[in-house]
């Protein structure tokens, strides 16, 4: 606490909860923790016996392939609901109490000025009855000690070294 530096054995403490190691002088500011030392083990130590009589089992996913599937807006939504919406014949104050989006929100959408929210987009594509998402599937080797395998900065860069004659 007061930055001395400890000389021989540092007293441990509790201050509001937290434990410190102090010198002598600062042991003063806290209440003295005395931590039972361990026993000494024997050579030959013991397993635990466990009181259930089913056997632990461990579970081990296989680790070969995997694949993940996101769904990620178009980039044309915009033009996409706009001109489905002028398809119908619709207003957009009409669209906007039907589906319970704001004029001016859905007027953001349809200029690309705003990008919809997950609700929203479900909302969009179950009323006009279209697709503004696609489905991007990731398909990878996944690595038994690492997890997921990956690319890395220096799996996809190559260094190229100067040969010794091309300096001189």
């Amino acid at each position: 606490m007061c930055g001395r530096e400890i000389f021989g054995r540092p007293i441990i403490i509790k201050i509001e909860g937290a434990e410190l190691s102090v010198c002598p002088a600062c042991a003063k500011h806290g209440k003295r923790v005395d931590k039972p030392k361990p026993k000494p083990t024997s050579s030959r130590a013991q397993a635990p016996v466990r009181a259930s009589s089913t056997p632990s089992r461990t579970f081990t996913p296989q680790r070969t392939r995997y694949t993940r599937a996101e769904k990620q807006l178009v980039s044309d939504y915009h033009e996409r609901i706009r001109l489905q919406r002028q398809k119908m014949k619709i207003s957009q104050k009409d669209v906007s109490i039907q589906t319970k989006i704001s004029v001016s929100e859905l007027q953001s959408i349809e200029t690309g000025k705003m990008r919809p929210s997950d609700n929203l987009i479900e909302r969009l594509e179950k009323f006009f009855k279209i697709k503004i998402t696609e489905e991007i599937v990731a398909v990878g080797k996944q690595d038994s000690q690492k997890g997921p395998a990956f690319q890395t900065l220096g799996d996809i860069v190559v260094i190229r070294k100067k040969n010794e004659d091309e300096e001189e």
